[in-house]
């Protein structure tokens, strides 16, 4: 049932603190599977294998979430919220009873990116709905923080766990995380959004056809043509040169990501969502080619740090850019937009990027990647548009 939700609300409301526990759960699921890689070199993977099984699910999330966005428009987000968490976690239990490279890899790999096709677009139009518009940069933030965490927290115990256990118990593991956060979700009370009579909404196209947003939208695909690959290909990377604990790339990471958006989050609603990315985006970049020079423990954690800096703010900033660009009957498409954008660069980067590093190796791979994203960000730099929603004074 949808409520009547007020529309200036404390930042930590109900509803935003179990959407964001809800994604949480859920992205410890989909994160602890950074150490599949592991688990297909193990079975004699290689790296173009790799990218190509890790790049199924962001197919299928390319595939899905146009459609979803349309469908959450018209009929909530709850249910799609639900039918997410349950499905990546049906899709889970099978990787513990595979022991050879096979067809089900990918497959699973589809069932996933759906998955996080249905619960994030779900929960990230969820938040923009509980959250007053003033502070919707920090709210997406904020919420983001608790899926980006999981970089961290995900493959850490998941390593932990593999350590003692072995792959198959972890994958058990992961699957069981269904229930905590199925029970969150269905105590989420969906908001009513007001469509005002002024428009029935449009297709998903059509919301990217605004001004402004596609712009915004090239900026999410090459940042994801960056992204993916370094967070798929670090681990290996890392063991390659003989950095056995590659999770302190995630853990600097994750730690950044969260002073940023503590601190700083604020920022992107007081000066302007595209005037404070632009710098971020760069310093993104610089990221992914220092990857390249990493050679211990030490330079890989610097590396992190700039990692997390740059995608702890340009994300959410140009997330809620696209949101406020778009009427509010159609913020799912908006979301998806978001969503589509990123994940498409993500799956171009890592099928590309994975025969680079088999052809050239990983420290060529970052170069290029890095390249690319610096001149995909000039662009939006001289292209993108501003929200016409003016910046809070607060």
């Amino acid at each position: 049932m949808s409520d009547s939700i007020p529309r200036d609300r404390p930042l930590f409301n109900r509803d935003f603190n179990l959407v964001t526990l809800f994604i949480f759960i859920f992205f410890f699921n989909y994160h602890a599977f950074i150490l599949l890689p592991l688990r297909i070199e193990e079975l004699g993977g290689s790296e173009s294998i790799i990218g190509f099984i890790m790049g199924a699910a962001s197919m299928a999330t390319i595939l899905t979430t146009p459609s979803v966005g349309i469908l959450i428009d018209k009929w909530g987000r709850k249910p799609f919220l639900i039918a997410g968490g349950i499905l990546i976690s049906l899709a889970t239990i099978p990787f513990a009873f595979l022991d050879k490279i096979d067809f089900l890899f990918p497959l699973l790999r589809v069932f996933h990116g759906a998955a996080l096709s249905l619960s994030f677009v779900a929960a990230g139009t969820l938040i923009a709905d509980v959250s007053s518009p003033g502070k919707r940069s920090r709210a997406i933030g904020i919420f983001g923080m608790f899926s980006v965490m999981n970089f961290a927290l995900a493959p850490y115990i998941g390593k932990l766990i593999v350590d003692a256990y072995g792959f198959d118990d972890f994958f058990i593991f992961c699957s069981l995380l269904g229930i905590p956060a199925f029970l969150a979700a269905i105590w989420i009370r969906e908001p009513h959004v007001s469509r005002n009579g002024e428009s029935k909404g449009g297709s998903f196209f059509d919301a990217l056809r605004r001004r402004g947003v596609m712009a915004a939208a090239f900026a999410l695909v090459v940042a994801g043509t960056g992204f993916v690959p370094a967070i798929t290909f670090v681990p290996i990377f890392a063991g390659r040169i003989g950095i056995g604990a590659f999770e302190l790339f995630f853990i600097t990471y994750t730690l950044v990501i969260l002073a940023v958006r503590i601190f700083f989050g604020w920022l992107p609603d007081k000066y302007g969502k595209k005037k404070v990315s632009i710098p971020a985006l760069f310093l993104f970049s610089a990221s992914i080619i220092g990857l390249g020079f990493v050679t211990d423990s030490l330079t890989l954690v610097i590396a992190g740090i700039f990692f997390g800096a740059g995608h702890g703010l340009f994300y959410p900033a140009i997330y809620a850019l696209v949101i406020d660009l778009t009427p509010d009957e159609d913020r799912g498409k908006a979301v998806s937009i978001c969503s589509v954008a990123f994940t498409l660069g993500g799956m171009l980067g890592v099928f590309a990027y994975g025969v680079a590093a088999e052809l050239e190796g990983f420290r060529a791979m970052f170069a290029i990647a890095g390249a690319v994203c610096t001149a995909g960000f000039l662009v939006f730099a001289l292209y993108g548009k501003e929200s016409r929603k003016s910046p809070t004074k607060a």
